[in-house]
């Protein structure tokens, strides 16, 4: 905390005693950074036990259908904030740079200022968002980060309960499909064979445990895909 607060104080003072724009807008990233640093000690504080969203009826893709929605959590707004941040300092610097300085500014910025605000915005057009999984009488489906990936409840394998996730193998030659929602700068990393169900930071003791027997269950009603 105060090293967060140092270095805020420190770009300050260096934006304060900056003669030019350009000066003024470089030295603020310590600003930036020691916002970075505060916001970290936030996303970090523990995350107090508590019963996961309650399962929603809908109908998916034609099908009847549980929706297990995940909670947006403390570190995914802060980690918004964060690239918010970020993104915002460069675009800023490559537009002030361009016009006091030299057009190389603008163009050095770019890349840097579309990715980590990408982010974002595609979070807020909901091309990003943390989703959640469907549970159908055929199918899983999980929506998490930008990615969407299926498995037939028929195609199942075996059901492994992690720390914080839910691993979904398929049986015998059968493959989980996956379909990106985002580019793919800012998609998120899969699994290479597994379905993956994220389980909530603060979510109850056992909720691996409990969700990887609710699986186990669905898959055993299912019919098995023959040969």
């Amino acid at each position: 905390m105060l090293l967060g607060l140092g270095v805020v104080a420190v770009g300050v003072a260096l934006v304060r005693d900056s003669e030019t724009a350009f000066g003024a807008t470089g030295t603020s990233m310590f600003v930036v950074l020691g916002a970075i640093v505060l916001l970290s000690f936030v996303a970090l504080r523990p995350v107090s036990a508590r019963p996961a969203p309650a399962a929603q009826q809908v109908t998916w893709e034609g099908e009847p259908a549980q929706f297990h929605p995940h909670r947006t959590d403390r570190r995914r707004i802060v980690g918004m904030i964060v690239l918010t941040l970020l993104g915002g300092w460069f675009a800023v610097m490559g537009v002030v740079g361009a016009v006091e300085e030299t057009w190389l500014w603008a163009v050095l910025a770019a890349v840097p200022a579309v990715y980590f605000l990408g982010f974002p915005v595609l979070g807020a057009l909901g091309r990003f968002r943390v989703g959640g999984w469907w549970l159908t009488p055929t199918r899983v489906v999980v929506e998490h980060h930008g990615v969407r990936s299926e498995l037939s409840l028929g195609d199942v394998g075996t059901v492994t309960p992690w720390s914080r996730s839910v691993h979904v193998a398929p049986s015998g030659s059968a493959t989980t499909s996956r379909r990106s929602l985002t580019p793919r700068p800012w998609r998120a990393r899969s699994h290479p064979v597994d379905l993956v169900i994220p389980v909530d930071a603060g979510a109850a003791p056992g909720a691996s445990e409990d969700l990887a027997a609710l699986l186990r269950g669905a898959a055993r009603s299912a019919p098995r895909r023959s040969g």
